[in-house]
């Protein structure tokens, strides 16, 4: 009884509506392996970066375990790991559930804080942005807007003592915590949502890479001074640090500057984005990276010269700042430029199993920038590096949702005969023909987060009736639902209806000439709407009823039957409906 009460409650929070109207309450990203990251800043006078990262390390029924991660300086200086149950229905450190959102009140606490005001709004993306100051791309956030462009928000205010007050907003419809600040009058700490393993579009999470998160930064740092004559010589030094990733999108900002025999240069800080699913990256200036989405900035090549995907590593060529690049080892990855160009590049680019650069060589004909490491030991000095990996790796983990498998297997019951199709969730979109799965066509398999429930229907073909599933507990039906808790093979059989069916016996098949054989001698014969290649001849003392234009249960379609062959009546008697003979 206790399992079915609570199954009922949460079908009932499903549906929950406030004031303003439904909320499309999703839910699905808090399930285990799922990290939620939040990226900000503490400080007075002299500000510094902080992060923090909520890890679902559990989930047991409604009871969620939350490993809490955080540090300052791009995780170079951590707190102690704090761990957590929370109700998935009530609040959490970086929740609160979309039902509990439309019940919320003054007097109410979160996080042991009361709460002093609550304020329900409705913000688009730009409306969000413009009650703060801050010049971040908030990627999670935006996706989110892009996905439902009007979004209610609810927003609290808090007091933690008598000095200090927070402030929080909560999207409705996840009830995840986009935002939070808490201010003393003379420091303020923000946190904003910066990144989640879990895709809003489909509803899926997904594991996570090693690749760069929130809070990393890469200093790639080398010099080299030769000996005279040698004037060959010069440094490079180039910050990034990521602010905000979804999936494989990756923002950050960046400043650098280089110098060599001719000159120096310091270009203003700029803000880059990395498409890694196109792959393409793109760049503008800081002071207009909030003006425009990423997007619409410049595009520079197509991969980072800090990091690059682990799939881009065993590709044979990449492209860094518009310049094409050819691998030359794999121990370590190398990769050479296949062209000189006059503007800043690199001519050769070291990186480690991760994908992250371990050195580089760097040519500039402006400032006479000219660094190679493989030139001279003794007069190189390497100093790169990414602050945040080595906690992430030896503390942190990567997160990795139970993710399963769904495979299809769509048949009918009869060799060449017969079939349908099954369509559901995450593009199924399933064919089959025949007996065999030779004949199956389309998405037949799709992968699924732990517990998600997969809606699957089924349509006959015109010649088959509904076909049976091997699921549990969905036989026959129409639709079958299936709770994904492991990978899962289903077998979908369609029956094949024959042409023919004698109505005394039930007896099915493909000729007229068989089923009058078989039939009584008062019987009726039903006939799908079909064509029918043969001679009939009735040769005996029968009084048959031949009623056509039928659909694969036999019921009465606008539709007919065709004879294509002649009708002969030798004795008895034949009375006929939707009967057409060519």
């Amino acid at each position: 009884m206790k399992k079915i009460a609570i199954s009922c409650l949460v079908l009932v929070l499903l549906l929950g509506v406030d004031g303003a109207g439904v909320w499309a309450i999703d839910v699905g990203w808090m399930q285990k392996g799922v990290r939620v990251w939040y990226f900000g800043a503490v400080g007075s006078t002299t500000a510094s970066d902080a992060e923090e990262a909520y890890l679902l390390s559990n989930v047991n029924g409604t009871d969620v375990q939350v490993t809490k991660h955080s540090g300052l300086n791009h995780w170079g200086t951590t707190n102690p790991v704090d761990i957590g149950t929370y109700s998935a229905l009530d609040m959490g450190p970086c929740w609160i559930h979309p039902q509990r959102l439309q019940t919320l009140q003054s007097g109410d606490t979160w996080k042991g804080q009361v709460i002093a005001t609550v304020l329900r709004e409705s913000h688009t993306y730009a409306t969000l942005k413009a009650q703060f100051s801050f010049p971040y791309l908030l990627l999670p956030i935006k996706t989110l807007f892009d996905l439902k462009a009007q979004r209610d928000v609810v927003k609290i205010v808090y007091y933690i003592n008598q000095y200090s007050t927070g402030i929080a907003y909560f999207d409705a419809d996840t009830g995840l915590m986009l935002l939070y600040e808490t201010s003393n009058g003379l420091v303020t700490v923000f946190f904003l949502l910066s990144e989640i393993n879990y895709d809003f579009a489909t509803q899926l999470a997904f594991a996570e890479d090693n690749g760069p998160h929130t809070g990393f930064k890469s200093s790639v740092l080398e010099q080299q001074m030769m000996p005279w004559p040698d004037t060959r010589s010069g440094y490079l030094f180039f910050q990034s640090s990521v602010e905000s990733r979804y999936g494989s999108t990756v923002q950050m900002w960046v400043s650098m500057s280089y110098s060599g025999n001719k000159g120096s240069a310091l270009p203003p800080y700029e803000n880059f984005c990395f498409f890694g699913s196109v792959p393409i990256l793109r760049h503008i200036a800081m002071s207009q990276a909030a003006a425009y989405p990423p997007d619409q900035w410049a595009p520079y090549g197509q991969y980072l010269w800090w990091w690059v995907p682990a799939g881009a590593l065993q590709a044979t060529a990449i492209n860094v700042f518009d310049v094409p690049m050819t691998r030359t080892a794999t121990s370590p990855y190398t990769f050479t430029a296949t062209q000189q160009p006059a503007s800043l590049y690199f001519p050769k680019l070291w990186f480690d199993n991760n994908g992250y650069l371990t050195q580089f060589s760097a040519m500039d004909s402006a400032t006479g920038l000219d660094i190679d490491p493989e030139r001279s030991a003794a007069y190189y000095n390497n100093s790169t590096s990414v602050d945040g990996v080595t906690y992430y790796v030896s503390s942190m983990g990567i997160a990795t949702p139970s993710v399963y498998h769904l495979s299809m297997t769509v048949v009918s019951d009869t060799p060449d005969k017969g079939g349908g199709s099954v369509h559901g969730d995450n593009g199924i979109a399933c064919a089959g023909h025949g007996s065999s799965p030779s004949g199956m066509s389309g998405t037949c398999q799709a992968d699924f987060s732990s517990g998600t429930t997969v809606n699957l229907y089924q349509t006959p073909d015109s010649d088959s009736t509904w076909a049976t599933w091997t699921a549990a507990g969905c036989g026959t039906n129409q639709s079958c639902q299936v709770v994904m808790s492991s990978d899962r093979n289903l077998t979908v059989t369609f029956s094949y209806s024959p042409m023919a069916k004698v109505n005394s016996s039930g007896y099915r098949c493909d000729s007229l000439t068989e089923a009058y054989a078989t039939s009584g001698p008062v019987d009726t014969i039903y006939g799908r709407a079909v064509t029918f290649a043969e001679d009939f001849t009735l040769g005996n003392s029968k009084a048959v009823t031949l009623l056509g234009g039928r659909d694969a249960w036999y019921l009465p379609l606008d539709a007919w039957t065709t004879l294509q062959g002649s009708l002969s009546i030798r004795s008895g008697s034949l009375t006929v409906e939707r009967l057409a003979i060519k």
